[in-house]
């Protein structure tokens, strides 16, 4: 971003696109003036007249952000803009009506996308430069005692296999410049949810190619108010280059899933499936890859052998289903049964006999309803607890290996498909900790590779 001398063919078109870039702002200040004058008014008052210790102003979706997450996880209030800010201006406005309130502003939460701001700068370096130095950065270094919280947006993979030509170097070079004077400042953490793929990568997770919807936009921002995703440019990790390499990857060899858009797939399985029943779950990742209806009927803490009354073994859970109808399946043509058992069988030391019977007696009741529908046994996956699953459980000594072996030659035994997960993500001592939430079940990007290997694995 760089002033140079122009010839008289570049300077007639850069005379055009400026013309451009003004009619377009022109249209943009038009729409603001007469569409959300009523939006910011209501903002300006509640900044004005209620009580609160944050603010959280974005350039991106605005009403997909919660504002019940402050008081419930963080221990105060904060008030959030309805009004979708567009350039360095706006947000200036923002900040001044939230620091001149009778309030002490401790937190303040911005979501800045680079290309609008950008564009609101009509492409001029001096005139970005300018704002950003005069309409944020002023704030940060008067008011030392808030602590600025800064969020990249992220806009979805899809958007930038369609703007990787144009807009790519852009947004990171934007960031560069906004991150640059930012990051030296004490009282400023920036974060960039764009470098995370489980997030970009998955469709379920926006409204439009470039904003979040609610459901993604709540986690990104419990992640963020826990510490992750913060942008990083050190040495051994710089986000912008992962962020560009992984956009690069996706541009040049795009992913490809079956299409199951005709499919319910149900899944059976213990908390590594269902304490999670999001977009961002394995059930929930492998249904937006695939475009399939998945039903999560996974039960935290269960497992295949347990029949204790609380109908949450794999053979209880697959009887209430039959039993109830809770579900309008398909015919079973177009259906798929995804079972993933053993990591509780192995915890409670139950034996390997009892815990194939559990398998086997599961998936034969299926198949005798559904005789036509597609059976796939997914092994328990790697864990750091209990000595890295080498611990020996039960009367027979057993360790979580010899569940996986079972769990194969159980599938083998009843014709069903078996798909090792543990081959597949090649996770082990070394690297496991950065795909687990807490030593046993995935995190997002454990849950996000988890799916992607379940999905390559359909039919």
């Amino acid at each position: 971003m760089k002033e140079t001398h122009r010839s008289p063919l570049k300077l007639i078109l850069g005379i055009v696109t400026v013309f451009l870039l003004l009619l377009l702002l022109g249209v943009g200040i038009l729409y603001l003036k007469i569409q959300e004058p009523a939006k910011r008014s209501a903002d300006f008052a509640r900044l004005q007249q209620e009580a609160y210790q944050g603010v959280f102003f974005s350039m991106c979706a605005p009403e997909a952000f919660p504002e019940d997450i402050y008081p419930t996880y963080m221990g105060y209030d904060a008030v959030g803009c309805s009004h979708r800010i567009a350039s360095f201006s706006d947000l200036s406005d923002y900040l001044e009506t939230a620091f001149s309130s009778d309030n002490e502003v401790t937190h303040v939460f911005l979501m800045l996308d680079p290309l609008l701001l950008w564009d609101s700068s009509l492409h001029r370096d001096a005139q970005f430069s300018a704002s950003l130095e005069g309409k944020l950065l002023a704030y940060v270094d008067t008011y030392t005692g808030a602590e600025f919280t800064v969020i990249f947006s992220a806009p979805s993979l899809a958007y930038w296999q369609s703007h990787a030509d144009g807009d790519l170097d852009t947004y990171c070079n934007v960031i560069r410049v906004l991150a640059a004077p930012l990051s030296a400042r004490e009282n400023v953490t920036l974060y960039f949810p764009g470098q995370e793929e489980w997030l970009i990568s998955n469709p379920d997770a926006y409204d439009t190619p470039r904003e979040l919807n609610a459901v993604a936009a709540r986690s990104t921002m419990l992640l963020i108010l826990s510490g992750a995703m913060q942008y990083r440019d050190t040495e051994d990790y710089n986000s912008l280059d992962h962020f560009s390499a992984l956009v690069q990857q996706a541009v040049s060899s795009p992913a490809t899933y079956p299409d199951l858009s005709d499919y319910d797939l149900v899944f059976f399985g213990d908390s590594v499936m269902g304490n999670y029943k999001d977009f961002a779950s394995i059930p929930g990742v492998i249904g937006a890859l695939t475009g399939a209806k998945v039903h999560n009927l996974a039960v935290g803490g269960s497992s295949a052998t347990r029949s204790n009354g609380e109908n949450a073994s794999f053979n209880e859970v697959v009887e209430n289903l039959l039993s109830t109808s809770s579900l309008s399946l398909p015919d079973d043509d177009k259906l798929c049964f995804v079972i993933n058992y053993g990591l509780n069988d192995y915890f409670e030391g139950y034996s390997l006999e009892k815990y194939c019977d559990g398998l086997e007696n599961g998936i034969r009741t299926l198949r005798d309803t559904y005789p036509n529908a597609h059976i796939l046994v997914i092994s328990s996956n790697y864990i750091l607890s209990f000595e890295k699953g080498t611990a020996p459980k039960g009367d027979d000594g057993n360790v979580l290996a010899d569940y996986v072996t079972a769990a194969e030659e159980t599938a083998a035994a009843e014709d069903v498909d078996f798909l090792n997960i543990n081959e597949v993500l090649q996770w082990n001592a070394d690297n496991a900790a950065k795909y687990l939430a807490d030593a046993i079940h995935p995190n997002e990007e454990g849950r996000w590779l988890f799916g992607v290997a379940v999905a390559h694995e359909m039919f």
